[in-house]
């Protein structure tokens, strides 16, 4: 009959204070961490919107050239909403009008443009042909998060429509 070494079947386990380290350089870690990823958090917040205010862009550009009407892309920087809508003195199919609000973590910098019958400020007016109508179309405009991390929404370099351009920290 062989004989059996009963110290080799002690079970392996951690120790409490084992535990505690490792609990203790997890909150370290957590603490170093948790700027970076609260401001990864707010970054895509911005990114989100300036992303939705682009497709609003395309829309209001593919309506225009559906309904045969200028349609314009406002924004209400004092509400935070943003849309498209018929131009004024043009009768659109309304329910094709979208409106949005912005996260209010992100506000838009103010801007001088011409506003519309329904006090909103006109940031860009498309053609029946989809083209921007220079005139009714600002250049860039600023969409900035609570800690002033700040997208530029600028419109491209042929003039046709708008892109994202991320600001330098």
């Amino acid at each position: 009959m062989p004989i059996r070494n009963n110290s080799a079947r002690i079970p392996q386990a951690f120790t409490l204070v084992e535990l505690i380290l490792v609990m203790a350089l997890l909150a370290t870690l957590l603490a170093l961490s948790a700027p970076t990823i609260l401001h990864s958090f707010k970054q895509r917040d911005l990114e989100k919107e300036a992303t939705q205010l682009l497709a609003v862009t395309e829309y209001a550009r593919s309506e225009a050239i559906s309904q045969g009407i200028p349609m314009d892309v406002w924004i209400d920087p004092a509400t935070g909403c943003f849309g498209v809508q018929a131009s004024d003195g043009f009768d659109g199919d309304e329910s094709r009008e979208k409106t949005y609000a912005l996260n209010t973590d992100v506000h838009f910098d103010p801007v001088s443009a011409t506003a519309d019958q329904d006090g909103h400020t006109v940031i860009a007016t498309f053609d029946p042909e989809g083209t921007l109508d220079p005139e009714n179309s600002i250049d860039a405009l600023r969409i900035v998060n609570r800690s002033e991390a700040a997208i530029s929404f600028e419109q491209t370099e042929d003039g046709w429509g708008y892109e994202i351009v991320k600001e330098a920290q």
